[in-house]
Parts: structure tokens; C-alpha cells; sequence
């Protein structure tokens, strides 16, 4: 009986979509009625020529801002994290970069595949810090860190305050402190734990 069901409910709409074809096609897409825009389709939509094979979603989660029109605040100076993560993301082993500016304080969250991620922190730490020679810089490569920080970058990247996030980036500095991976103190007093 349920396979007899079946088939009549297939059999009805496909026969509903036969009878709507008006010489045109059942489905066609580009009808004047209709424009498609947005994530259901592959017409264009003012974002620019994206990679539309991964669907709604993960288009909306992809921490990947590539696409992404970076809007900072006016009173943030997104100018130079922006100088910093390119040029940490032309480092070697540096898969990805992001950066956070506050106050005195730069700190950078590196996405690395190297194995040897305390080497990959001490090298990017030396570059930034030529960059900024008189901010303290703080550098990671813990998972757990750079996904907080990522997230920070990319409100800060939507236009957000510093103010707005300013408990996540209190939060991720003093994580940094507590994971032994704050390079800033490290690589400027080597040997101050020995004495």
C-alpha cells in the first residue's frame, strides 16, 4: 500500500511540473518574474566573484574573510593590522595570520602547520617587532588563543570598538600570559629567571 502511495504522490508532481512548463521549462530560472540574487544562486549579488560551490552556510561561517569588505572603526588604526598580518602572512610556515591592536599592546595569532610552533612564534614575534618597535608584542600559536583572536580581528574587521570587545582582548592577554607563549617578556629578559 506505502509503495503504491508512493508512486501516485510522484506521479502527481511530476505531472504538476509538466503541466506548468508553458513551452519554457518547469524550472527556468531566468524568468522576468523573478531575479535571483543572494545565496541560492550563482547570479551575481554585489559581493564580487565568489566561490559559490560551498554553499549558504559555510559561505556565512568561512573565518576566511578573503571576501570580506574590511570596515574598521575610524578610531581604530586597522591601517597598520592590516600591514602586520600581511606581512606575517608572508612569512614562511604562516598559514594564517590575525592581529589585534590595543592600547600599547599588538598581539598576533598565527595558524602555522610547522611543527616546531615555538620557532614559527619567536620569527614572527622578531618581525612584528620590527614593524613596531615601541608596542609590546605578544605572539601565539596555541589553537584554542588564535581562534579567540581570530574572532576579535574579524569584529574588529566588521567596525566594532576596541571598547566593545575590550573583555575578550583582556581575556586573550591574559591567557597568553598563563600559556608561557607572551614572546613579548621572553625574548626581552632570557635569562631574568635564572638570577
Amino acid at each position: 500500500m506505502k509503495i503504491i502511495l508512493s508512486g501516485i504522490t510522484v506521479l502527481a508532481l511530476t505531472a504538476g511540473l509538466v503541466g506548468c512548463n508553458n513551452n519554457k521549462g518547469a524550472l527556468d530560472r531566468n524568468d522576468n518574474d523573478v531575479r535571483p540574487i543572494g545565496y541560492y544562486s550563482n547570479e551575481g549579488d554585489n559581493r564580487g566573484d565568489l566561490d559559490r560551490s560551498k554553499g549558504p552556510v559555510t559561505d556565512m561561517m568561512d573565518n576566511n574573510r578573503t571576501d570580506h569588505n574590511v570596515t574598521y572603526h575610524e578610531d581604530y588604526d586597522g591601517a597598520l593590522a592590516e600591514k602586520i598580518r600581511n606581512r606575517v602572512n608572508s612569512m614562511n610556515n604562516v598559514d594564517d595570520a590575525h592581529v589585534i591592536l590595543n592600547d600599547n599592546n599588538v598581539i598576533v595569532g598565527i595558524d602555522t602547520s610547522e611543527n616546531d610552533k615555538s620557532a614559527v612564534d619567536q620569527r614572527v614575534y622578531r618581525e612584528v617587532k620590527k614593524l613596531v618597535p615601541n608596542r609590546d608584542v605578544r605572539v601565539t600559536t596555541d589553537d584554542s588563543i588564535v581562534n579567540r583572536i581570530k574572532n576579535v580581528d574579524n569584529n574588529l574587521r566588521d567596525g566594532k570598538t576596541t571598547n566593545e570587545v575590550s573583555s575578550d582582548i583582556k581575556g586573550i592577554m591574559s591567557d597568553i600570559g598563563k600559556a608561557g607563549t607572551n614572546l613579548g617578556d621572553a625574548v626581552k629578559r632570557p635569562f631574568e629567571n635564572n638570577r
